[in-house]
């Protein structure tokens, strides 16, 4: 196997999120959360290029299957859709509400985001941080078909996050951070309907510091973990709970999300934050907030499937 290395790209950002790797175009999307921006990453020049969307946070941006211009993203409470010609700077979109969650609740917010083999939307809320601290239980679960309407799967939860199927696509796995565990579902991917929930791994069992947070999974089934406030990103065997691996993240600590990309999809991309940090953290943690490229690992990730929206709309 070669050797592993860890190389961070660009930065800072406050809280960047949901790396999604686009297929067609061989970039790499993902968010800046609280500065309400979509950004995306050319691996080949080192450019990123932005968007603002002034409808609250943004939790996650998957681009619409059919269209190179046209992208999902959770901002706020909503879904929405927008336009955007992302080889440049845009300094806000106008975007579309495609539907809208717990609207009565507008101290919650999106958070992680991800699109099943179906073209569905699975993403989840959580309580809005007030004075350092998240409140439990005020977020749920969602899936969302091209009818556009949210579909509850799971509540309450506390902050949702981390999303994976496995390769044979029936088995969900996914993380509400403040259980510290990750844990499987039965999944129908005709239905989308997922059942008999069970612990796959539990950090606090395996005396691993920090919360899990965002997720993907490689080829061979193994999950690959983000630690926010753990330094560090882990890859587990979900079949029998075994931690095959765990690469530190030197000069970050707060490790938001993951995602393989590439030519080969072999690379795994690493979102990371400044968020929680006071001024003499941020000193010890050059590289806090900035993406980070993994490389070396020898495994490789799926392709990652676009959202799937009526005709109408695309």
């Amino acid at each position: 196997m070669s050797e592993v290395t860890v190389e961070p790209l660009v930065g800072p950002y406050s809280l960047g999120e949901g790396p999604h790797w686009d297929c067609a175009s061989q970039k790499l999307y993902f968010v800046d959360i609280l500065a309400q921006k979509v950004l995306r990453f050319d691996p080949v020049t080192g450019t990123v290029t932005s968007v603002l969307v002034e409808n609250g946070p943004v939790g996650f941006v998957i681009p619409v299957e059919g269209s190179t211009n046209k992208f999902v993203v959770g901002s706020g409470i909503d879904v929405m859709l927008f336009s955007w010609n992302s080889e440049k700077d845009l300094a806000k979109c106008i975007p579309q509400i495609l539907t809208t969650a717990d609207c009565k609740r507008t101290e919650i917010r999106w958070n992680d985001g991800k699109v099943d083999s179906s073209g569905r939307l699975w993403a989840g809320t959580m309580g809005s941080e007030k004075n350092g601290d998240i409140p439990f239980d005020a977020g749920s679960f969602y899936s969302m078909g091209d009818d556009l309407l949210l579909k509850k799967q799971i509540s309450p939860v506390s902050i949702s996050n981390g999303l994976a199927w496995n390769p044979d696509n029936d088995i969900f796995y996914y993380i509400d951070s403040f259980t510290y565990q990750v844990v499987a579902y039965d999944y129908n991917c005709q239905t989308g309907t997922i059942s008999n929930k069970k612990i796959v791994f539990d950090l606090k069992k395996n005396n691993i510091p920090g919360l899990p947070d965002g997720m993907t999974i490689d080829t061979d089934g193994n999950l690959w973990v983000a630690v926010f406030n753990g330094g560090c990103v882990l890859n587990i065997n979900p079949r029998t709970g075994e931690l095959l691996r765990f690469v530190k993240i030197n000069g970050a600590n707060n490790i938001t999300s993951v995602a393989f990309g590439g030519p080969n999809l072999d690379i795994l991309y690493v979102t990371t934050a400044t968020v929680q940090l006071n001024e003499n953290q941020l000193k010890e943690q050059p590289y806090a907030g900035y993406l980070f490229a993994i490389k070396g690992l020898g495994v490789r990730g799926f392709p990652a499937n676009s959202v799937k929206l009526p005709n109408k709309l695309t």
